[in-house]
């Protein structure tokens, strides 16, 4: 018996006893490396994909490419622009105490997040993604939020400007500003509620945020720039890859492709189905509140480095989707304020509307900095 102890005990030829259960960590490790193998290959399949649609259909990328980008320079860069220029101020420790004393205690209370977020939540809110999401990313890096913390606050404002809603979906798209207005309240109402959802997930992510970069106080007007440029690009490549599958796959296929890839023209399909008024805008609503792999791309590009994965984005944009068509039964049902006269007046000109919106979210801020100085 001792003999049998001693050899059981015996040095390994190294001169080190095998780690008990070392036979079980192999098939452990197996599906990480799995996972590793998968992400090293999806880019440069994605790429090969994404080169073979061009060149099978040139023409229809280039129509989707043209007409993304003119959607961009008409209703996208002018809104959003504002946004990102103040940036810099409205993501500064000043901000985030200016904003932390007017709605700490909801963001707090209501849904464990610092008090500082309020501000990321003011700015996703009203201009949409990606302004929203690097946002978040300065606050969270300014204010000492974990990556947990950041990742509900960057995926609980997801969406777009009501600007576009309102005239790009509802009075371009529709023909009635008051139904954009619909559009709007619902996606504000699916974001508080995402955020009250995601109040206890991931607190296991204690990581640091690393800030963006990009928007420094030193090149804010050139990191503006650089920023608008990003989303022309996301939607270009997007566009194209959405018509030239589209035209490759069929009408009936080409249109879910469309309404996953690029919201702007599959809501444009939405908007022409022969259906009742109700139904189209309850899908429309459901597929703004989902976003489209483009806005998903871009929320996820802005968050580099310490953003959720791809597939947890994915999910909570189908649950939001849900939510927004939800809201818009509810508030077809129930009655809604109708102030689309005011809303279209503000959202004519999308340059004045957000730099109008901008300025007022600054108002606080600059305040509170007269505030201290004096």
């Amino acid at each position: 018996m001792e003999s049998t102890i001693r050899a059981a005990k015996k040095p390994s030829p190294m001169g080190k006893v095998p780690p008990q259960g070392a036979d079980e960590i192999a098939p452990r490790r197996a599906p990480r490396r799995c996972r590793e193998v998968v992400r090293a290959a999806f880019k440069p399949l994605s790429g090969l994909v994404l080169m073979a649609l061009l060149l099978a259909r040139p023409q229809a990328a280039a129509v989707g490419a043209l007409r993304a980008m003119a959607a961009w320079a008409s209703s996208v860069a002018p809104a959003v622009f504002p946004f990102l220029a103040l940036m810099p101020l409205l993501t500064c420790e000043e901000a985030a105490r200016a904003y932390e004393m007017l709605l700490g205690g909801v963001t707090s209370r209501l849904l464990k997040l610092p008090g500082a977020a309020a501000a990321a939540m003011v700015v996703g809110a009203s201009a949409g993604v990606p302004a929203g999401a690097l946002a978040a990313r300065g606050v969270a890096a300014r204010s000492g939020m974990n990556r947990g913390q950041l990742q509900r606050l960057a995926l609980s404002v997801m969406g777009f400007s009501p600007a576009f809603l309102i005239s790009g979906v509802g009075a371009g798209m529709l023909g009635s500003a008051a139904l954009g207005w619909r559009l709007a309240l619902s996606q504000i109402l699916s974001q508080l509620t995402m955020a009250l959802l995601l109040k206890s997930a991931w607190r296991n992510r204690t990581r640091p945020v690393e800030d963006a970069g990009p928007l420094r106080q030193d090149g804010a007007i050139r990191g503006a720039v650089l920023a608008a440029l990003t989303i022309c690009g996301y939607m270009a490549l997007f566009g194209a890859l959405a018509r030239a599958a589209g035209s490759l796959a069929g009408d009936q296929i080409g249109g879910a492709l469309l309404c996953l890839l690029d919201v702007p023209s599959g809501a444009r399909l939405l908007a022409d189905l022969p259906l009742p008024l109700e139904a189209r805008l309850m899908l429309i609503s459901a597929l703004c509140g989902f976003g489209g792999l483009c806005l998903i791309a871009q929320c996820l590009g802005a968050l580099r480095g310490c953003g959720p994965g791809w597939a947890e984005c994915v999910a909570l944009r189908v649950l939001a989707a849900m939510l927004c068509a939800g809201y818009t039964l509810l508030g077809l049902r129930l009655g809604a304020p109708d102030l689309s006269g005011v809303a279209v007046r503000l959202c004519a000109n999308p340059l004045a509307a957000g730099g109008l919106c901008a300025s007022l979210l600054a108002l606080p801020v600059l305040f509170k900095m007269g505030k201290s100085i004096s």
